[in-house]
């Protein structure tokens, strides 16, 4: 890769974004893609600068072995590296070329900052976690969002005809169809649909309302990790306030956060926000919006979200805790097991609860890992090849790392 950032690789003119060797460019430069700018706030919450700690030479234990942070982070291609802890920085260190003030695609980071958002609009509007999705969505009224609770949309316990593979696109498929509408692979054939002349779905909330539940599927019984869920909470958002999510969420969240930059959000054909994974910002930012959630909603002396929302992000009741123990994240003998996860609530996943620890995690290996205990929240950016985190041992390396260092502090 050339040493400008801004350069693209050659290979990029042609391939895909998940071509390897296009990867690392792209998820700096999401941008690219149809985006929209969600614009700043007045205000800048300062990050004060702590005592500097000698995080990369940090040395663990992991599967038999003993390895440095700076390993693991060369291992699963880090982009950016922030250790905040008691309101100060500990460490902040950025790699191959990535600065302070870029921006990186947040992927399935994002989802935290939906539902966020949609705590905030449902101490607003009282948005009633026991109805439907359709009770405020009529267009899925017969959808599978017909039969469900906003509460099991909310833990991912739906139950979908869908299947969160990466690798294994199979043309037709419902996954598939969902992918190519999320705006990540240009596709001239959904631009070219008329919505006047076609019923063809163009955007994501086009196609929610053709998803069902799987043949063997119970409602509650299993988090299974299937995006389009986000999708629903990020229309319901918009229903309920009457207003563009965009808007809402500067208003409520971005702009509260005092953050240094600029957020962008990708779109899809229809031009509604990739409510699911399209969140693009710096790595400061990235930060500001961990330590509110570190804070119960709180950011220096400004309240943003409601405590009550954020501290029950952690509180997992026993149903949830049964959902999270029949997952496959919590199989040791899976191949997506997750070592330490606990459970899933409100779009967070979750780990030790008497730490009150627990991540937002986006594909290609995004992190903002929050330790209440600690006072602590640790975020990266990073940019591996391999898409799903699940399946990636690098990955698996890396948050043992930074969980070892959580420990140690």
């Amino acid at each position: 890769m050339s040493n400008n950032p801004r350069m693209m690789p050659a290979k990029a003119h042609y391939n895909g974004w998940r071509d390897p060797d296009s990867v690392r460019w792209h998820l700096r430069n999401m941008s690219t893609l149809p985006a929209l700018i969600m614009p700043r706030g007045d205000k800048l919450f300062e990050l004060k600068t702590g005592s500097e700690k000698d995080v990369e030479n940090f040395s663990y234990d992991y599967q038999g072995r003993t390895l440095t942070l700076g390993e693991a982070m060369r291992d699963d291609c880090i982009d950016g590296y922030m250790v905040v802890q008691n309101g100060e920085v500990l460490f902040e260190r950025y790699y191959d070329n990535f600065r302070a003030h870029d921006h990186h695609i947040w992927f399935s980071m994002t989802k935290s900052l939906i539902s966020t958002t949609f705590g905030i609009a449902q101490a607003e509007f009282g948005i009633d976690e026991t109805k439907t999705p359709a009770d405020y969505i009529p267009e899925l009224a017969d959808s599978i969002f017909a039969n469900v609770s906003v509460r099991h949309v909310l833990n991912m316990v739906t139950a979908l005809n869908y299947t969160e593979e990466y690798d294994e696109m199979t043309p037709g498929s419902v996954h598939f169809e969902y992918f190519r509408r999320l705006g990540f692979m240009g596709d001239f054939e959904l631009l070219a649909i008329d919505p006047n002349q076609s019923d063809e779905p163009r955007g994501v909330r086009d196609m929610l309302p053709r998803f069902e539940q799987a043949e063997d599927g119970i409602t509650g019984a299993m988090f299974q990790y299937q995006s389009p869920n986000v999708d629903v909470i990020g229309w319901l958002i918009e229903r309920i306030t009457g207003r563009a999510l965009m808007d809402y969420m500067r208003e409520k969240l971005w702009a509260p956060l005092a953050t240094e930059h600029d957020g962008v959000f990708t779109v899809d054909v229809s031009f509604a926000p990739v409510a699911t994974g399209g969140f693009n910002s710096t790595l400061r930012d990235a930060v500001r919006f961990g330590l509110m959630a570190l804070g119960d909603g709180r950011l220096g002396d400004t309240q943003i979200a409601p405590e009550s929302w954020m501290t029950d992000t952690y509180a997992m009741t026993d149903e949830d805790k049964k959902a999270g123990a029949a997952s496959v994240n919590a199989d040791p003998d899976h191949e997506r097991f997750i070592d330490g996860f606990s459970g899933y609530r409100s779009f967070w996943w979750q780990f030790d609860q008497s730490q009150g620890e627990r991540l937002a995690m986006g594909v290609h290996g995004q992190v903002i890992y929050v330790n209440k205990a600690k006072n602590l929240v640790i975020a990266n950016f990073a940019s591996p090849a391999q898409t799903a985190n699940q399946l990636r041992p690098g990955y698996k390396q890396m948050l043992a790392g930074t969980r070892a260092l959580a420990a140690s502090l």
